[in-house]
């Protein structure tokens, strides 16, 4: 057997599905050997960079290991924004590579460099494989680095080596195998001292994160919130978690509502589940400033201390929540806490809003009809920039409805193909990709990889012709903003060019009957929605003007149509 047959069925092993790439000298042996691999599917993207975001993209939309393949050098140079995103989103990913060293001459001169070190600069760990006689173990290791620690990982093997058999039989143990059943439940004093602190609390918040998403612990969570009198909010990557609950207040921090940043500041008493109660969560420390706060998390420890240092306490989301219920039950009688008289005048308050846009569609309004015509299950993907405060703050996800976004690295221009990897791995489900003109126009070519490979992705463009964010900034430092402004292309022609298909949107209300083109079109659907190009979104309105919170608190079940 050859070493790069060996890559590849390790890779086939470890991925259990599909791989994303892009074919070069370093990885061409190893693709041909997948191509060939009926445990495994090549989606072969356009761009080095576009093929990692697919997998991260895949893996977060799955809970599964992303498996990626780019080449060496200038091959995995393009990668850096997609690396470091991946890093700072703990995703679990894997990119096989090669490598060339000077020695090698010829066109391995031209594209060595030192890869070792531009890992480390895109926050990534690589491991080179150049021991044949432990080369299963090697990438075993690998792969179990990425997946017990939530990191991406780069394993590279030498150009010598790519084409070199294997003088013995090969045998492989996939490293999910080696991964022990972890202490899920924390120790009786933990869990005592967490459950005096919300026995205590008057007005109680519990924020649930993508470890409360992940562990399934919804129900768990409201009956504690019940318990407790605890009002229920999310981190954004948990939006839509506790829809229809007639106590959530829906994301804390920065795109806070009006009415949640109001009772935030009453809190007493914070607890965090599966939730790292970031800088971002908890607006630098000043959204419940008077709180006391708690960290219900499955790391040993926390990354940092943080904004708002408090208990940590070590374990599984959804175990957790039902140990610490079973306690205060056997403990204490159900308060009525924050689910107050009081409170529920100020959830049903309805939040002032501006005029309608009329240089342009209204984005608020067009998230609303959005709202009311979304499929059950729709997996959400929004990108970066000016635009992603309307889906943030105006869009209610549908029943089974999912939401991640690509701003780890606070980068613009990479949702398209890491739309197209959460297509990938959730065939079932509908995937919208939210994102803005700018950042849509450097992802475009993977519109060409999701068109050959059939893959249903349909893509809202948010499109004020320009980048928002630093035309609004410009304006607002008296500066010209020309130079982020441009006549916009026509992006459904482009689509069509691509293999693709798309609408340019008329009306806000025109969206549902676009939805139902883009449904049954079964490939890469442009939606072109020419925003009003003056609007200020509700958190830069708060950031920049110093305006009142004008984000309405979400109600989905009103907002959508019944029957």
């Amino acid at each position: 057997m050859k070493v790069s047959e060996a890559i590849a069925d390790a890779l086939a092993i470890e991925a259990g599905g599909p791989i994303f790439g892009l074919m070069g000298d370093a990885n061409m042996a190893v693709w041909d050997a997948l191509c060939t691999d009926d445990r495994t599917r090549m989606v072969s993207a356009r761009c080095d960079g576009a093929a990692v975001l697919m997998a991260d993209g895949y893996a977060r939309a799955t809970g599964r290991i992303g498996v990626a393949t780019v080449t060496c050098g200038p091959g995995l140079a393009n990668c850096a924004n997609a690396l470091v995103t991946a890093s700072r989103g703990a995703t679990p990913l894997v990119i096989y590579t090669g490598e060339y060293a000077k020695a090698d001459g010829g066109l391995g001169l031209v594209q060595s460099f030192d890869q070792s070190r531009f890992a480390q600069a895109c926050e990534v760990e690589y491991r080179r494989l150049d021991r044949l006689e432990n080369l299963a173990e090697d990438i075993t290791e690998g792969f179990f680095a990425a997946r017990t620690q939530k990191k991406p990982v780069i394993l590279s093997v030498p150009a010598p080596l790519w084409d070199e058999e294997l003088p013995w039989e090969w045998e492989y143990q996939p490293s999910a195998s080696f991964i022990p059943r972890r202490h899920t439940t924390p120790g009786l004093l933990a869990l005592r001292e967490l459950a005096d602190k919300l026995q205590v609390a008057e007005r109680p918040v519990i924020i649930a994160g993508r470890g409360a998403v992940s562990a399934n612990a919804r129900h768990d969570i409201e009956l504690l919130a019940e318990h407790t009198g605890s009002l229920l909010a999310t981190s954004l990557l948990a939006k839509g978690f506790f829809d229809g609950h007639p106590y959530d207040i829906g994301v804390s921090g920065l795109f806070s509502s009006c009415p949640t940043e109001r009772l935030m500041a009453q809190a007493d008493f914070v607890l965090g589940i599966g939730a790292s109660l970031n800088f971002f969560t908890c607006e630098g420390g000043t959204l419940f400033s008077q709180a006391q706060a708690a960290r219900i998390d499955i790391k040993p420890l926390p990354a940092e201390i943080g904004a708002t240092p408090g208990l940590y306490v070590q374990g599984d989301a959804r175990e957790t929540t039902q140990a610490l219920l079973r306690i205060l039950s056997e403990t204490g009688k159900k308060k009525e806490g924050f689910r107050s008289a009081a409170t529920r005048q100020i959830l049903n308050e309805p939040t002032p809003q501006s005029p309608n846009a009329t240089d342009g569609l209204d984005p608020r309004e067009l998230m609303r009809s959005l709202s009311r015509s979304l499929p059950l299950n729709t997996q959400v993907i929004s990108g970066g920039g000016h635009f992603w405060s309307w889906p943030v703050a105006h869009l209610a996800l549908p029943d089974g409805g999912r939401y991640q976004h690509t701003i780890d690295f606070g980068s613009i221009g990479l949702a398209v193909a890491h739309g197209i990897g959460a297509a990938v791995g959730n065939p079932q489900r509908t995937t919208l990709v939210i994102e803005g003109d700018g950042s849509f126009l450097q992802g475009i070519q993977e519109l060409h990889a999701a068109a050959e490979l059939r893959i249903p992705v349909i893509f809202l463009v948010m499109n004020d012709s320009g980048y928002g964010a630093e035309v609004r900034k410009m304006q607002w430092k008296h500066r010209n903003p020309r130079d982020a402004m441009w006549t916009s292309p026509d992006y459904v022609s482009v689509a069509r060019g691509l293999g693709g298909d798309g609408i340019l949107l008329e009306r806000e209300s025109d969206v549902a009957q676009a939805l139902k083109q883009a449904i049954e079109f079964k490939g890469p659907f442009v939606i072109d929605a020419r925003i009003s190009p003056s609007l200020v979104s509700d958190s830069e309105s708060r950031l920049y003007l110093g305006l009142e919170n004008s984000a309405p608190l979400l109600r989905p079940l009103q907002a959508r149509d019944k029957g």
